[in-house]
């Protein structure tokens, strides 16, 4: 259980989050999308491959590895004012650099923090849009009547908004852009019950009408 509110706190569960990932990008290395021996989609361990490689997930899971040491290092510099030994590069390793950042990041300022749940939820994202992992959303633009711009961000104010349709959440594709908490922008639609206009509440608490978003 996680205990308090905050970056800090959404750090630690955003960390468990990218552990159960990795282990299942782990599990697709032996995997590869394409059969070698025939040139077909095969998702079976293929025999007496020279290096069983999933085309998508080891590029990804190699750049967390490495991305996940230098987090940790840099905090442990904030923190403890040194860098720290550097970890080999097992999987026993990473799960060792995940789980002190989770502790580390208690202890460094809350823009630090806030940083560290932005650097978390990119990598979450890279590892949830590979395909055999099939737990990313389909972004798409929203919607505008013929002839007008769709509804620009509240907070970038570019039309980077994109809807993800199965659970009917939008986020800003601006990767700069930040909500008024610091994150990358979130939200939900809804409907206003008195007149049933769309809506957006968004996690910072900010609530947008369609007709009200410049």
């Amino acid at each position: 259980m996680v205990e308090g509110t905050g970056p800090a706190a959404e750090v630690t569960l955003l960390v468990a989050e990218l552990a159960e990932l990795l282990a299942r990008l782990e599990e697709l290395l032996a995997e590869p999308v394409a059969d070698p021996t025939s040139g077909t989609m095969s998702h079976h361990k293929v025999t007496g491959s020279p290096a069983p490689w999933h085309a998508e997930a080891g590029p990804v899971l190699m750049d967390i590895h490495e991305g996940v040491r230098r987090l940790e290092a840099s905090l442990r510099r904030e923190v403890a004012g040194h860098l720290g030994d550097r970890r080999g590069g097992s999987d026993a390793n990473t799960a060792a650099a995940l789980a002190s950042i989770a502790r580390l990041v208690h202890a460094v300022p809350e823009e630090a923090a806030r940083r560290t749940a932005r650097i978390l939820s990119g990598w979450i994202r890279r590892a949830s849009e590979v395909r055999d992992i099939g737990e990313a959303e389909r972004w798409e633009p929203l919607r505008a009547p013929a002839g007008e711009l769709p509804p620009a961000c509240p907070y970038c104010k570019t039309f980077s908004l994109r809807v993800g349709r199965r659970e009917g959440r939008v986020r800003c594709a601006n990767r700069r852009c930040v909500d008024s908490d610091g994150r990358p922008p979130v939200a939900t639609i809804d409907k206003n019950r008195l007149n049933g206009d769309a809506m957006l509440v968004w996690v910072d608490g900010r609530t947008i009408y369609y007709g009200d978003i410049p």
